[in-house]
């Protein structure tokens, strides 16, 4: 019996392998997934300040032109004072003239906001590039690690499986059932513990100088009263 328990400690310790194995087969995804919308976020973000940008020229140029047809009509309207006849002709365009000057120092303000505007963002978007760059060199590292290790988990569990089946025929029937029942309900499939300072070595629950003794000569399975592991004798302990 104490060779099988022996036995069932070297497969806890290949099961604890597989098993982390297959949790990086979840937790690797997940991490390529978000270092990906990182940078998905990141390479957005720039694009809306390029359009931003593109439309804020975009509206400028519009402005430039309203501007030039503003100033080509206040020209007309200065060159018809000297035209007019009546005193009513005269302030009539005098106030036309007054509402062409208010309408190009409007544009002319806008114009010069929409450039400072322009300005700010294309100077924000040379830095958040910069930045871009950086993190998408770092983040496509890690995508790069990560995808390779990914690749070789499959290949890894096969090795672990194969140790496995080696040292399986080496456990009696009886403790391979009992450690594979208890190793799906206890808390990190921790199915088998070695006895360290008088305790159990899974909820650390000191044994009974009678259960010790039992665990020692290994003649049957013993289990922990406490968390229901298997018991196993440490050659380190101390003599009962």
């Amino acid at each position: 019996m104490r060779e099988s328990l022996v036995n069932l400690l070297k497969l806890q310790e290949i099961d604890k392998e597989i098993n982390a194995l297959h949790q990086s087969q979840i937790d690797y995804p997940k991490e390529i997934n978000g270092l990906k919308t990182e940078l998905q976020d990141a390479r957005d973000q720039l694009d809306a300040q390029q359009q931003r940008s593109e439309e804020l020229e975009k509206d400028r140029r519009a402005l430039e032109r309203e501007l030039s047809a503003i100033e080509e009509d206040l020209k007309k309207h200065q060159d018809r004072l000297y035209e007019v006849k009546t005193n009513k002709e005269y302030d009539a365009l005098q106030l036309e003239i007054a509402t062409l000057h208010d309408r190009k120092d409007q544009h002319e303000t806008a114009i010069l906001e929409s450039i400072e505007t322009v300005e700010k963002i294309v100077e924000k978007l040379r830095e958040d590039k910069d930045y871009y760059q950086e993190i998408e060199e770092d983040r496509q590292k890690r995508i790069d690690e990560l995808t390779v290790k990914l690749n070789s988990v499959e290949k890894n569990v096969r090795a672990w499986e194969k140790k496995r089946s080696a040292i399986e025929p080496g456990v009696e029937r009886s403790p391979l059932s009992m450690y594979n029942r208890i190793r799906r309900v206890v808390k990190g499939g921790i199915a088998i513990v070695p006895v360290r300072k008088g305790s159990c070595g899974g909820c650390y629950r000191q044994l009974s100088p009678q259960r010790l003794v039992e665990v020692r000569r290994a003649d049957s399975i013993m289990r922990c009263e406490n968390c229901g592991r298997l018991l196993v004798w440490n050659d380190e302990e101390a003599e009962v």
